[in-house]
């Protein structure tokens, strides 16, 4: 039983509760294998103890009983070391050296709960030699000794307390790759603020058919998506004559601002604003409007790339679709196991409800929960992640996400480079296309406004004339 029957039972018990638990919405899974493990060892031990037919000798009495559990757990603590404390690789390898914990294995993949197997073969382990030792003792039947009694002790502290600091140092070398990883650097939109003489907003090469004179849209949105519709607003609008330049810049402040992704839908949902330009909303946004009363209707204005980052010193150029889900799960810890050198990965994520957070989770995610974020491994701002992958500690082990666009031009850092997903690069033919993997929508998003002007707005910007802006500004059109 030691060796296949208890531990191939085990892995079909646990898989279940833990299955079982994460529909009910529970969470540290691993706890819940652990509590299964000593139940089932304990029940099929302890009557061990006190068979008749148990040998007498304490040697042949425990040697059977301890060599199963004992074993895998020494096995464990092998590959965990050799493959550098990572649990994807050793998980892997445990797939044979652990062969009848394959299914608690596979279970583990779905669950996303990476400390269960070392949990799982510690408790195995410690109730072994207390279910098999306590029913020994109340039996009365060829007692330990002092010396068994400090062998045995000393083998199960050892095994145990040597997992326990594979463990411990994992993490603590985790947590000292996340000191100080976020820093402070957002774009400047004042250099695209609209009617401000010298901006950088694109002019269509004609004036647009739809001109604006009252009634005026209130415009909020992300920050990538802001070029578009201060462009839009500036080439439409056509604000009271004899403002002044601090006039302009109140009106545009006033019917064109940026308050990103979290503040903009806030506005969109409150009322303030007319028309949300950007990503999708999260499922958080998406239940604020329906409690507030509200349903958002999204309109798709023009496409982007969702982009992965790396240091240009990393000598990684393409993931695939998987192994960027593994790596955001940290089912992959380093490099070394996607192709490159041997680098702890330092995976950056966004706050939630971000526009780039909220892609990540839908699009490349696609539900699958993310790892959280190390200490401060998530930065502030979409200029902090690019920022932080290029900069950290000039290391190449970095890796982040953002728009195409935004990366590439609106806040371009040197020292960064886009990977190819899929073997497919983030171009803006494969964008077209529709070839590269993480293609996403940029939505005119509207919450029941009942400004008249705001159809007209959306009709233009799907127009031949607002698609050519959109190509303009360097996104790219539906077309």
């Amino acid at each position: 039983m030691g060796l296949i029957g208890l531990p191939f039972m085990i892995s079909v018990v646990s898989l279940v509760a833990m299955i079982l638990f994460a529909e009910a919405g529970a969470s540290q899974l691993e706890w819940v294998a652990g509590i299964v493990t000593v139940l089932l060892v304990a029940v099929f031990i302890y009557p061990r103890a006190s068979s008749p037919d148990r040998p007498q000798g304490w040697v042949q009495a425990w040697l059977p009983v301890l060599i199963g559990p004992a074993y895998f757990l020494l096995a464990w603590l092998v590959v965990f070391q050799v493959e550098g404390f990572a649990f994807g690789d050793s998980y892997r390898v445990a797939a044979y050296s652990h062969a009848p914990f394959l299914l608690l294995l596979i279970g583990i993949s779905f669950v996303r709960a990476t400390m269960t197997l070392p949990l799982v073969l510690v408790a195995s382990l410690v109730t072994t030699a207390l279910a098999f030792g306590i029913g020994s003792w109340r039996r009365a039947k060829a007692p330990l000794g002092r010396l068994a009694l400090a062998v045995v002790t000393a083998v199960v502290l050892a095994l145990s307390g040597a997992t326990g600091g594979q463990l411990a140092v994992a993490k603590a070398n985790a947590d000292q790759l996340a000191i100080g990883t976020v820093v402070s650097q957002e774009v400047d939109l004042s250099q695209y603020q609209p009617f401000s003489s010298g901006n950088r907003l694109v002019s269509p090469a004609t004036r647009p058919s739809l001109q604006l004179n009252a009634d005026f849209p209130v415009l909020d949105g992300a920050t990538a998506a802001y070029p578009i519709y201060a462009a839009m607003g500036q080439a439409i609008y056509q604000p009271p004559v004899g403002l002044g330049q601090e006039g302009l810049s109140e009106f545009a402040w006033q019917y064109l601002s940026c308050n990103n992704t979290s503040g903009g839908y806030q506005r969109l949902i409150d009322g303030e604003a007319d028309v949300f330009f950007g990503a999708q909303p999260s499922k958080a946004q998406q239940a604020a409007a329906q409690q507030a009363g509200r349903t958002l209707k999204l309109t798709p204005i023009g496409r982007e790339a969702f982009v992965i980052f790396v240091s240009q010193d990393n000598p990684v150029s393409n993931l695939s679709s998987d192994q960027v889900r593994a790596i955001y799960t940290r089912q992959l810890t380093n490099w070394k196991q996607v192709g490159g050198t041997d680098e702890p990965i330092i995976a950056f994520q966004r706050p939630q409800n971000s526009g780039s957070q909220t892609i990540m989770e839908a699009k490349v995610m696609q539900g699958r929960p993310m790892a959280a974020p190390l200490k401060e491994e998530n930065a502030a701002g979409m200029g902090d992640i690019l920022s932080s992958v290029a900069d950290y500690r000039n290391s190449p082990g970095a890796i982040g996400y953002s728009f195409r666009w935004y990366a590439t031009v609106m806040n371009a850092k040197a020292g960064l480079k886009l990977l190819s997903i899929d073997g497919v690069a983030p171009s803006v033919e494969n964008i077209r296309n529709g070839s590269y993997p993480f293609t996403v929508e940029v939505h005119a998003v509207t919450a029941g406004t009942t400004n008249s002007n705001v159809p007209k707005l959306i009709d233009w910007v799907r127009s031949a004339e607002g698609q050519a802006l959109i190509e303009q500004v360097g996104y790219v059109g539906l077309g």
